[in-house]
């Protein structure tokens, strides 16, 4: 487990200065168009993998709902979300995750999504959950309930096909894990400046990535390896 960084009290921060509007306002638009990508890519599943359609369907519609919560942070804050910037950040990921879908690599497809866009959440969910505003709060508390699920669902899909998919999930984390990283890369100072600790969301989303690995069937030493190679193609400033 990461040791965990001091945190600034949100009692401290001045949550309507100019620094904190727009900076808040490109965390927020990666957070709304991340969501509303979620939601894309689960129905997208939800045609390929038609057993589970009703679920996939269902965790989609969640994803959605999220994208329209944090829209509503970003209201009660006085801003609009820079989706301009978040498009541009999250294209590669989202083109992988097309390019993976029309070959029908669907462990390609759940590695993207349901490991690594979920521990993505999961991990800034949980450092910007101490330092929120009273009214993002209890919002984003209620969202990391839902990302746990949805990670569930890609660990337990992928676990019960492990031996045929591993080479597939080695090779898709190593061109996924790098674009993932240079996201938090380019929001580091906004983090920064809204009271979040880049650094530390960095650890715990590698360690989430790692237990999700280990989970569907990885050695500790074989998942830390990639996390590693992809951490150090990509350094955080």
């Amino acid at each position: 487990m990461s040791k965990a960084s001091p945190q600034i009290d949100n009692k401290q921060i001045d949550f309507s200065s100019d620094a904190y509007r727009n900076a808040y306002s490109r965390i927020n638009g990666v957070v709304v168009v991340g969501e509303a990508l979620a939601d894309r890519h689960f129905r997208l599943l939800a045609k390929s993998i038609p057993e589970d359609r009703d679920v996939l369907l269902r965790l989609g519609a969640m994803e959605g709902r999220h994208a329209v919560e944090f829209v509503g942070c970003g209201r009660n804050l006085g801003i609009k979300p820079d989706t301009t910037l978040a498009k541009k950040l999250f294209a590669p990921l989202h083109e992988l995750f097309l390019k993976c879908d029309h070959n029908n690599d669907l462990p390609g497809c759940l590695v993207i999504q349901g490991l690594i866009v979920e521990c993505f959440a999961v991990a800034a969910y949980k450092e910007y959950l101490p330092v929120a505003d009273p009214y993002a709060k209890p919002i984003t508390a209620s969202v990391l309930d839902d990302e746990a699920e949805h990670l569930e669902y890609a660990e337990c899909w992928l676990k019960a096909r492990f031996q045929e998919v591993e080479a597939t999930v080695s090779c898709v984390s190593s061109q996924a894990l790098p674009i993932t990283l240079s996201i938090l890369q380019n929001l580091a100072n906004d983090m920064r400046t809204i009271g979040m600790n880049p650094v530390e969301l960095v650890a715990i989303f590698s360690e989430l990535f790692q237990e999700a690995l280990e989970n569907i069937g990885y050695e500790s030493r074989l998942a830390r390896g990639l996390i590693i190679r992809a951490a150090t193609s990509v350094p955080l400033n």
